[in-house]
């Protein structure tokens, strides 16, 4: 994996490349990946150009990582500039510690199967045990084909989400198009998301091993997020509880596969 220091529009970015993939992860606040490209092609991940924010903290578009069950912690705001190490294969992008003492970071690195590994770690500087889960957020265009793997009939559905938009069907949970906001999550043995385009699949997956009964959102590890806008891809660890001085992690597997 090549990695170098570059702008990406007007944000200081680490620009990481993988084969015919490219990422481009913001440092100026974040970490937030901000891009990722295919052979030279349009992001797949999508800008938010609306300055939707929930007090000082900032959509900004792209994958964010922050901490589950959703409350006031989950937004917290990562508007400042970022700590970059480069570990031998592998680059270390931290977010400023917050008053809890959590300092969150996202690890890339090349996966072997081709893509990249994004991993979310949670380091507990602070003087108290943490616990929660780890709640990795990555939004696309509304106007990809959505869909998840899906093994169980147990699914959870947020308030106010129209049931029928959502389609089980041969293992996996397929959204259909429209401008209608909603929500649901599910516990998957091998969560795997997809965002189809014009370009190509874009697959987020996880190898993380969860149980269903350790999951915070009622047994949810999967989980699709829609709005006429703007669609979200979400993956969560189980619930873990974090001594100080400790850490946990949560991986994912991006990939793209043109058309």
């Amino acid at each position: 994996m090549n990695v170098s220091f570059e702008r990406w529009k007007s944000n200081d970015a680490v620009q990481c490349i993988a084969g015919q993939n490219t990422l481009a992860i913001g440092v100026a606040v974040g970490p937030r990946i901000l891009s990722f490209t295919h052979n030279g092609g349009e992001n797949i991940l999508y800008e938010d150009h609306t300055g939707f924010s929930v007090g000082a903290w900032y959509m900004y578009g792209g994958h964010r990582f922050t901490t589950a069950p959703e409350n006031d912690e989950s937004y917290h705001p990562d508007n400042d500039p970022c700590e970059v190490r480069l570990e031998g294969t592998s680059v270390h992008i931290s977010a400023k510690q917050r008053p809890n003492g959590l300092v969150l970071s996202l690890v890339i690195s090349e996966a072997s199967q081709g893509g990249f590994y994004i991993d979310h770690v949670l380091f507990n500087a602070g003087v108290r045990e943490w616990e929660g889960a780890l709640w990795a957020i990555t939004c696309v265009p509304r106007s990809c084909k959505l869909s998840g793997s899906c093994t169980t009939k147990a699914i959870n559905f947020w308030p106010g989400t129209d049931a029928s938009k959502w389609k089980l069907d041969d293992g996996k949970i397929k959204v259909e198009d429209g401008n209608f906001r909603g929500k649901a999550g599910w516990h998957s043995v091998s969560p795997e998301l997809t965002a189809i385009s014009q370009q190509g699949k874009f697959t987020v997956s996880s190898p993380d091993i969860t149980t269903a009964e350790l999951c915070v959102d009622k047994g949810s590890n999967t989980e699709i997020f829609v709005c006429p806008g703007w669609a979200e891809l979400e993956t969560l660890s189980e619930r873990f509880l974090v001594a100080p001085g400790g850490s946990v992690t949560h991986r994912q597997h991006w990939k793209f596969k043109s058309r």
